[in-house]
């Protein structure tokens, strides 16, 4: 078996050590190759995306693949990777993984979405999500790639994290009334990526999520409890100290379900 693993980051440090022993894995990233302390055991390949699509045998016998390359300028790398190419060169492939974000819903005003929800997305990020996730989708109706996109939230985990946020003596909280974000824990994404290898659904849409959606102060809160730390600064999401950025991703407010992906 061999897993190509695009835009290999943080996900890919818990996804890759539970793999099972016989994959050979190529990993792929952006200019800078890191290593890690499993590579050997784990059978790890690490070469630039570059390298990779300059040579097609690469891809030629890959039984599984993960894309977790975000979107430029709306389009996706191994989208535009695989097109080039002629269909036996990739036919190898039993499972291929989206990474999406759950920023596709869009806004919803606190209220719970899943998969049959329609996605709306306003902000620049989703609306890049949405429109590699219909790429793939009709490569998938149209060359019959065995697609899983799953879409994820707020991702935490070891350095990223609340704790490690406040522990850094980045000590803001931003509050707004009713909001309420999703999250996912890293090692549970390596367990439902694990779980679709098992039990393959071509074309399927999952939500990622740990099922407990709060606003970001309640947690930042908890945390700063944990830690013993009370000299918190509270920042109005209206303040002229929160850039465009963040207001712009406080402007989705939903909570995201995960009931489908636990059927499986």
């Amino acid at each position: 078996m061999k897993l190509i693993f695009f835009g290999a980051g943080y996900c890919s440090k818990y996804i890759i050590p539970i793999l099972d022993k016989k994959f050979q894995i190529i990993c792929t990233h952006n200019e800078k190759i890191r290593p890690e302390i499993f590579d050997k055991d784990c059978n790890v390949t690490r070469i630039t995306f570059k390298e990779f699509t300059n040579n097609v045998n690469l891809i030629k016998d890959a039984t599984h693949v993960i894309n977790s390359i975000p979107p430029i300028n709306g389009k996706d790398l191994v989208y535009e990777f695989l097109i080039s190419l002629k269909n036996q060169t990739y036919n190898s492939i039993k499972w291929f993984c989206y990474l999406s974000s759950t920023s596709v819903y869009g806004n919803h005003c606190g209220r719970w979405v899943d998969e049959k929800t329609i996605i709306r997305p306003k902000t620049l990020r989703g609306k890049s999500r949405k429109n590699v996730e219909d790429l793939f989708l009709r490569f998938y109706n149209k060359k019959k790639i065995p697609l899983h996109i799953f879409r994820l939230p707020g991702i935490y985990g070891p350095g990223r994290s609340a704790l490690d946020k406040l522990i850094k003596k980045n000590k803001m909280v931003i509050r707004k009334k009713n909001q309420y974000f999703s999250r996912i824990h890293v090692e549970d994404i390596a367990s439902a990526i694990i779980c679709s290898m098992n039990k393959v659904t071509p074309g399927e849409i999952f939500n990622i999520t740990d099922n407990y959606p709060c606003s970001a102060d309640k947690v930042t809160k908890y945390a700063a409890r944990l830690l013993n730390i009370k000299d918190l600064n509270y920042v109005d999401i209206d303040s002229s100290e929160i850039n465009y950025k963040i207001k712009d991703f406080y402007s989705d407010n939903k909570k995201v379900s995960n009931k489908k992906i636990k059927k499986y």
